[in-house]
């Protein structure tokens, strides 16, 4: 039946249904003869115009329970943490927070003076409104988080990202499961065996180094001249980290690869002292995926790692092509434990490691273990210039080990023991104590959880905490220069004093409860845990040997410079006044004297 023929009651029903139809939508019927209800301008734009409305209101109450529902988060966690409890410095930035006030000084010396000032346990203002971090010292939060629940503490958004860029997805980067097996697969290629092998390769490649260094200076007028250590000990650690680890040569310094990564590391370090850093980093912090942002920053990282990961392919075929060429080289290394062998065989191995992987482990070890190696031997030599009567006192030590021992150098085990050459080993601790290659660092916790203090905190409202409970985002910074040079922990904290560690000076030193448990010499210089630095053992070895070459041939005077310091990557110095001249350590170098020789 059509319409125009439909009974009076087929239309009063359909009408009916039309009205309870608008009646939903809030329209009113208009009387018809042929429709329900008639499709009139008005009718279509009331109905359009209510139906905005209500995704109006539904976008308006859906944004209404969104904030309500965050706010109310924040207010639960504000409310159900500790955080807000803990000291805090004075006077943050609206801007910057406290952050600003760290960036701008030397490198932890802000850090250092808040824990005076406020406790070995603080929060501060992170920039941009990012929300408080805890800063601490404590060594019930150290071991709690660095050792005991390692895996619920993760690089936080403003280091990870970093670390992708400068070298990728290695063990310095990983994570969790994949850091585990990473480790697993790596650690025998840093075990004491290991390292004791990589001995007559560290010594002949510090030979070479300083005979280049010599006849470098022979170069000067009567062979002394103001030498930048910064740039000559980086060409020596990467020459030993590629011939130990790779059996790579770098040429110290000479091949055009090795120049490009030389330049690049040192064009990242000078870009790390401009305030546009702190600015980069605190962006990261509140957005990680500005890390893929094209900033010429962010993009010299990649450049740097792009060139160590192209030699890296090198590499890798030129190991292979030794192995040999009959498709046997996965089982010829079963057996070995240096570095790329180790790295090979994961790659073979079920579960183990992607070429990606592979590859990005190889850039990792190029740039921890030439950069952190060379910046603490700078450093000492820098101090040895101001106190010769110390360079004195080592070389006669060293000289006084040659006598007693028929003529013969140290051995690596000698030099390892701590006891065999204890003002050496003193001038190793307290050279880390004071230039930490890490020093800072920071996580980020996984979960809710509740931080165990070694030392109870005082809170703002006068009440006593044993320790703090926190939620799952919260940030914990360790800035372990500036733990090293507590006032309240150590004498003369910012003098170089290796007499400190003495076994007569045992009584100076801090309170071994306050100290890292699972660190080397209970401090943080290497990490600790699970995560401490794969290499320390190589890199404490690499230290002395390179420390006692340059003492045996050269002596140093100080050029009066005071520097500066900032963490990019690792370390760096610049030497206040002369900024613009960039990184840099310049020490007065000549010939030891023949009656100071040993």
């Amino acid at each position: 039946m059509s319409v125009e023929s439909g009974g009076a009651n087929d239309l009063s029903s359909e009408k009916a249904s039309g009205d309870w139809f608008l009646n939903l939508l809030h329209l009113q019927p208009h009387p018809s003869p042929s429709f329900p209800f008639p499709l009139t301008e008005f009718s279509v734009s009331s109905f359009a115009m209510d139906t905005s409305l209500s995704v109006s209101t539904l976008i308006s109450t859906g944004l209404g329970i969104y904030i309500t529902s965050r706010v109310a988060k924040y207010l639960y966690d504000y409310y159900t943490a500790d955080v807000r409890k803990i000291p805090s410095p004075p006077r943050p930035s609206w801007v910057w927070g406290h952050e600003m006030a760290g960036f701008v000084r030397s490198c932890g010396m802000q850090y250092r003076d808040w824990f005076d000032q406020c406790g070995t346990t603080f929060r501060y203002k992170a920039a941009l409104g990012a929300g408080d971090i805890i800063c601490t010292a404590d060594a019930g939060i150290i071991n709690h988080v660095l050792t005991k629940h390692i895996y619920d503490y993760e690089k936080s958004p403003m280091i990870r990202p970093v670390a992708e860029r400068l070298v990728g997805h290695g063990l310095v980067w990983a994570e969790g499961d994949a850091h585990k097996l990473q480790r697993n697969l790596l650690n025998p290629a840093f075990s004491i065996d290991s390292v004791r092998n990589m001995a007559p390769t560290v010594l002949e490649c510090t030979e070479r180094y300083i005979t280049a260094l010599e006849n470098h200076l022979l170069m000067h007028p009567g062979a002394t001249g103001v030498v930048d250590v910064q740039e000559w000990t980086s060409k020596v650690t990467l020459d030993i980290i590629g011939r130990v680890g790779f059996g790579h040569d770098f040429m110290l310094g000479q091949h055009p690869d090795t120049k490009r990564i030389l330049d690049g590391w040192k064009n990242q370090a000078n870009m790390g002292f401009d305030r546009s850093a702190m600015l980069g980093m605190a962006l990261l912090r509140l957005f990680p995926a500005l890390s893929s942002a094209p900033v010429e920053a962010l993009k010299a990282q990649e450049r740097t790692r792009d060139t160590i990961k192209s030699i890296a392919r090198a590499i890798v075929q030129e190991a292979k092509d030794n192995l040999g060429e009959d498709g046997s080289w996965g089982e010829k290394v079963q057996g070995a434990t240096d570095i790329i062998s180790l790295l090979l065989k994961a790659s073979v191995t079920e579960h183990g490691l992607t070429e990606d992987e592979l590859l990005d482990n190889i850039v990792t070890f190029v740039v921890a273990g030439h950069e952190t190696a060379s910046g603490t031997v700078n450093y000492t030599l820098l101090e040895l210039a101001r106190q010769p009567e110390l360079q004195a006192q080592i070389r006669k030590e060293l000289a006084d080990f040659r006598r007693d021992h028929g003529g013969r150098e140290p051995t690596f085990d000698e030099y390892m023991s701590g006891t065999k050459l204890p003002l050496l080993d003193a001038v190793t601790k307290e050279a880390l104590r004071m230039y930490p290659a890490a020093p800072q660092t920071e996580r980020i916790a996984t979960k809710d959880d509740i931080l165990p203090l070694r030392n109870p905190i005082t809170t703002t409202d006068g009440k006593t905490l044993t320790e703090i409970r926190i939620k799952k985002g919260q940030t914990i910074f360790f800035p372990v220069l500036g733990i090293n040079r507590i006032t309240s922990r150590w004498n003369d904290p910012d003098v170089f004093r290796p007499a400190r560690w003495l076994p007569e000076n045992a009584h100076e030193l801090p309170d071994k409860s306050q100290l890292a448990s699972a660190g080397w010499n209970g401090s943080l210089v290497f990490s600790a845990g699970s995560r401490i630095c794969i290499g320390y053992r190589m890199a404490l070895f690499e230290f002395k040997i390179l420390l006692t070459s340059m003492l045996r041939r050269f002596s140093f005077e100080d050029e009066g410079v005071k520097l500066e310091f900032k963490q990019v990557g690792s370390l760096q110095p610049r030497v206040v006044g002369r900024e613009s001249e960039g990184v840099q350590v310049p020490i007065k170098m000549s010939f030891v004297e023949e009656d100071d020789e040993f």
